[in-house]
């Protein structure tokens, strides 16, 4: 298959010598090619450049480690095609992830394409967490979907001149900065397709920012303020209640204590409708009482038996 439309697959590396080989492999057995690769080193410190150089890849070098916001930006910036694709390179690809891509934007023109996407243990191959998202929801209310249905970037074709237009990722975070994008480009109007197949799959280890689940956590309960600010005019408040709801579950079940305070103020600044008392209860015990007993006030009221929950994950 010849593709009518042109694609550059961008990478931000970090670190990234135990990954390129496998990455590599990943690339050859695509279907369709990417007709333009370039890499963005963010400050390594190993041989990433040096090999994937060698390999003949373009590889612009930073410097100074900036975060994968900066990377994509500038690698967005140095494409030359139409389309441009961010894939992480500890991850993997679809092998008809541009055939796929090319059959969805040949039947309508889009801004952005997506498709499913798998995290998968890195061992025995089994899907963890499995990413759904639904076209005609999205057509519906792409603002509202998108708040409650995370979406990555490695399962995400952009049209290029789409993304810049949005101003591309906020290169001040380094957490939930593709959510962010999403919410961003649904704002702006983007016109969004999906693909009903799985297109990428996500290596799940221990070496990102992600394994500090509350920190994760605390920067989704940021955004989502932010979001109460920009957009709660035109988005049901009962979307943000929702969604609050999951992030002081995770709270809880992580014994992040500290953090409840801030639910807490916002219920009372926005008029919202959380349940606080009982975590009004922990957070005040938190400021002055020892860990354990306060994990103690929790299971007695049954607070440390909410589902637990992952980041990321996807809310069918």
């Amino acid at each position: 298959m010849t593709a009518l439309n042109k694609y550059a697959l961008l990478v931000p590396c970090y670190n990234a010598v135990p990954y390129i080989n496998n990455f590599i492999n990943t690339l050859a057995q695509l279907k369709v090619p990417f007709n333009e690769i370039i890499f963005y080193d963010d400050g390594s410190t190993d041989a990433t450049v040096s090999l994937l150089s060698a390999k003949g890849f373009r590889v612009i070098e930073g410097k100074v480690n900036k975060g994968p916001g900066y990377a994509r930006n500038r690698l967005a910036e140095a494409a030359t095609c139409d389309y441009i694709h961010f894939h992480d390179i500890d991850d993997e690809f679809n092998a008809g992830f541009l055939e796929m891509t090319e059959k969805k934007l040949s039947a309508a023109p889009a801004d952005v394409v997506l498709g499913y996407a798998d995290w998968i243990d890195p061992v025995s191959r089994a899907a963890i967490i499995k990413w759904r998202y639904s076209e005609d929801e999205i057509a519906e209310g792409p603002l509202a979907y998108f708040m409650s249905h995370p979406l990555g970037v490695i399962n995400t074709v952009y049209k290029r001149s789409s993304f810049l237009q949005t101003g591309g990722f906020n290169e001040q975070i380094k957490c939930w900065e593709d959510t962010d994008l999403h919410i961003r480009m649904a704002a702006a109007g983007s016109v969004f397709r999906v693909i009903k197949e799985v297109m990428a799959y996500s290596l799940r280890h221990d070496h990102g920012i992600s394994r500090d689940q509350a920190l994760c956590w605390h920067c989704r309960l940021r955004f989502l303020e932010r979001y109460l600010e920009a957009y709660r005019h035109l988005i049901s408040r009962t979307i943000f209640e929702t969604e609050l709801e999951k992030v002081k579950n995770a709270f809880i079940r992580m014994r992040a204590y500290r953090y409840l305070g801030e639910l807490i103020r916002m219920k009372k600044k926005y008029g919202l409708e959380l349940k606080t008392r009982n975590i009004s209860l922990l957070y005040g015990a938190s400021r002055f009482l020892p860990k354990k007993l306060v994990d103690s006030i929790a299971a007695s009221v049954s607070l440390l038996k909410t589902r637990p929950l992952t980041i990321g994950r996807n809310h069918d």
